[in-house]
């Protein structure tokens, strides 16, 4: 059991994960625990990442890892909390930083494993 704290996320796990899982894509995804933070700057505070991903590339052979953030749309602008755009921003840099695939997503979003690519 995965450990859901929204619709969406709730909805991303069911249409995207698991039917990635069934069709032997992934090798594990896991929900960050809620006391699992990373420090970024004191204005925005500790951040707690949404997902945790390990899933092989297309050909099968290499193994990819990611972190994504599931939101419910993908505009900035639109999140539901002021300081969520200043978090994504510092997130980004910061597992960019340690070579980690991250990135915010919808539950629609329908590749939502590559880099910098956003169809919702």
């Amino acid at each position: 059991m995965v450990r859901i704290d929204s619709d969406v996320e709730d909805r991303f796990v069911k249409k995207r994960l698991k039917g990635d899982d069934r069709e032997g894509n992934l090798l594990c995804y896991f929900k960050f625990p809620a006391d699992f933070k990373i420090d970024i700057p004191k204005i925005i505070h500790r951040y707690n990442p949404d997902w945790g991903i390990i899933r092989l590339d297309k050909k099968g052979g290499k193994t990819l890892y990611f972190v994504r953030e599931t939101k419910g749309n993908i505009d900035a602008e639109r999140l539901r909390f002021p300081n969520e755009r200043r978090k994504l921003a510092c997130a980004t840099k910061h597992f960019k930083a340690l070579g980690v695939s991250y990135r915010q997503i919808t539950d629609a979003t329908d590749e939502w494993w590559p880099d910098g690519i956003h169809n919702p």
